[in-house]
């Protein structure tokens, strides 16, 4: 199983992304598009911002400032969630092999402390400066990985009860403590979370983040564990699809719902957002399930899955060589950029991802796959 975590070690066996056994090509291919959309730096559109027909298509690959959310904010949730889907098949393997409870604990922590790792490495190197970053995907992922492994073996009430709970204490924080500088549950820059940082870590992120947020952002990786026992379990498939789209609709009608009073805002992962973003997540991984796995739709998708099959490697390596491979590629698509201008700066953009999307390819075909 490619997991959506980074090696320590290069492994020279690797499971390729088939279809065979129990590993869900299609998790692959979701995995691997979510990737390429992180990489992409929105495919070039951002040098269109002020464009009367590409402006709207341009704030599609953009951040919400605050409250609301793009397609572009869902890659996070899409990313954390598919860790928790994998999880079940990658563990089921691990006890098959005689692994003990204490073995896989072990790997847990050292997995998540690789993760806390790799992730200041790859911020502080883009910064220039050593920067201790937990707000950063493999950060909250840490966190969020550890929680689902504890409840892997809990039953899917005990997992959805745990996933509330966490949601609720997020939003209660949020709603009745307060503290000097707090000006409100959920304003910019100057909530609970905010707070926190500034009294536990001395320092406050840019944008509006909040470490808090590893709170409410595990749910995603607990539904997505959920999900994954759905999929590996032996309910016929119509069943399965029935669940993950009314699970999705509940999802999205909930965040909705909960909009007016706890708005939607993914910087500080607000149980709304989360619910809604974890609405479109179960009604995509359905999708993608149902086309790929259960219809055999493959055309096209090898190249795919070859970038899921080492995504937080490419994850880092983006993190840590996009400025290099921009100004690289400038050595090449300069021309076009002086004769096309903003379309020269995009063909530079397309030029660094398909640059990216190469390496996995390389990768893939030696069988190397990075694993922590």
């Amino acid at each position: 199983m490619a997991t959506a975590t980074l090696p320590s070690t290069a492994q020279t066996t690797p499971q390729p992304p088939t279809a065979a056994g129990e590993r869900l090509y299609s998790l692959d291919v979701f995995r691997g598009l979510t990737m390429i959309w992180m990489f992409s730096n929105g495919f070039g559109l951002h040098f269109f911002k002020d464009h009367p027909v590409l402006g709207w298509l341009e704030r599609q690959f953009t951040h919400a400032d605050w409250q609301g959310y793009y397609p572009w904010d869902m890659i996070q949730p899409f990313f954390m969630f598919i860790v928790g889907v994998a999880m079940p098949f990658a563990f089921e393997r691990r006890q098959k092999l005689g692994e003990s409870a204490g073995k896989q604990l072990g790997h847990v922590l050292k997995r998540c402390a690789l993760l806390i790792l790799l992730g200041t490495m790859a911020r502080s190197i883009s910064a220039g400066k050593p920067v201790l970053d937990v707000i950063n995907v493999l950060g909250q992922l840490s966190f969020t990985y550890l929680v689902a492994y504890l409840l892997l073996r809990h039953s899917w009430r005990v997992q959805l009860a745990a996933s509330v709970a966490l949601l609720a204490a997020h939003t209660a924080l949020h709603l009745f403590v307060s503290a000097p500088g707090v000006t409100g549950p959920w304003d910019k820059n100057a909530n609970i979370g905010w707070w926190l940082d500034g009294v536990i870590l001395g320092k406050h992120w840019g944008g509006g983040y909040a470490t808090l947020n590893c709170l409410s952002s595990a749910s995603a990786t607990i539904w997505g564990l959920m999900a994954g026992n759905l999929l590996r379990s032996a309910i016929e498939p119509a069943r399965k699809y029935r669940v993950l789209i009314l699970a999705g609709i509940a999802g999205i009608v909930i965040g909705t719902a909960l909009d007016p009073v706890i708005p939607n805002i993914k910087k500080i992962w607000t149980a709304s957002f989360a619910f809604s973003s974890v609405g479109i997540t179960l009604l995509t991984l359905a999708l993608f399930h149902w086309l790929i796995d259960t219809k055999g739709w493959r055309a096209g998708t090898s190249i795919i899955a070859m970038v899921g099959a080492n995504s937080i490697f490419i994850y880092l390596f983006h993190e840590i060589m996009y400025r290099w491979m921009r100004q690289t590629g400038l050595v090449f698509t300069g021309w076009a950029v002086e004769w096309w201008g903003p379309f020269g700066s995009m063909l530079n953009e397309w030029l660094v991802i398909a640059f990216q999307i190469y390496v996995c390819y390389w990768l893939y075909q030696r069988r190397i796959f990075f694993k922590l």
